[in-house]
């Protein structure tokens, strides 16, 4: 992973941050992955003092992040910032656990509504996770990674923590997976992708959750069917080495995909996965 480690540390931008392509703006989750994957060592010390500050540049008042320096709301990236600095800034890491504890993704609380969401997408309405933005419906991935931040932050036993898990298991796919929300539209089941599929395994392994929604998702990442892309077999990996899978198919799969600059994709955020992936 040196070469990759390379890349990161020359495509940092002068505010600390890291974008999604080199020389890119910078965003909170691309400098959130960068920050998780960089060694506490001499040649990446100053990266990382960088990088934690500009993280808590753009903390928000409510103690949440939006995506970017340029956004005014809070939202989604909050979780990534916790993640990230929950190691070393701990009071800008509260701040940002007391901001997800007190905001969800919107509640259905109107009998009728619920029976008939019930009826047509098959799901409990009742039941929220994490939105991507305040006053929006609850989503897959900010659920995911929002329970990931808080179980690092050694929140478990909260009321949050356990509808986010509830919501997780609820909008499982029946036969095996996670889409971006919801399992079924009015046309139909909807297919499972792989980055929400991974991270919500994650997510969910993280609490000791093993059950035959997980493993039915776990089959679905084993299939061979899939795109060849750094992204993919990035997330496939990274679960795969929270469960001592063999990852020798993915190793090879993303040594052939490794740019020459040392990059997956001239990609931060993908090539921040991978090393994720590769370490833990």
């Amino acid at each position: 992973m040196s070469r990759a480690l390379e890349f990161l540390r020359a495509a940092q931008n002068a505010d600390g941050g890291w974008g999604y392509k080199l020389g890119g703006m910078s965003f909170v989750e691309p400098t959130s992955t960068a920050l998780l994957v960089l060694p506490l060592d001499a040649q990446s010390n100053l990266h990382v003092q960088r990088a934690r500050a500009f993280l808590k540049s753009l903390q928000r008042a409510d103690g949440g992040w939006g995506i970017a320096a340029l956004d005014d709301e809070s939202g989604w990236m909050t979780a990534w910032a916790v993640w990230a600095l929950a190691a070393s800034e701990a009071t800008a890491a509260q701040r940002g656990v007391n901001y997800l504890l007190e905001n969800s993704g919107i509640r259905v609380t109107d009998q009728k509504q619920i029976e008939g969401v019930k009826k047509i997408l098959q799901i409990d309405a009742t039941i929220t996770g994490w939105a991507w933005q305040q006053g929006d419906a609850a989503w897959i991935f900010p659920t995911a990674l929002s329970l990931l931040a808080l179980k690092k932050m050694n929140v478990r036993d909260h009321p949050r923590v356990r509808e986010g898990l509830q919501y997780l298991l609820d909008r499982a796919i029946s036969t095996g997976g996670w889409n971006i929300g919801n399992p079924f539209m009015v046309t139909g089941s909807l297919p499972p992708t792989v980055e929400n599929t991974a991270l919500a395994l994650i997510a969910l392994r993280a609490f000791d959750i093993d059950d035959d929604i997980t493993q039915r998702a776990q089959k679905f990442l084993a299939q061979e069917n899939f795109t060849n892309t750094a992204f993919e077999w990035a997330w496939r990996a990274w679960f795969w080495k929270k469960t001592n899978a063999p990852l020798e198919r993915a190793r090879a799969a993303l040594e052939k995909l490794q740019r020459a600059d040392g990059s997956w994709d001239d990609n931060p955020f993908t090539t921040a996965i991978v090393m994720m992936a590769d370490g833990g």
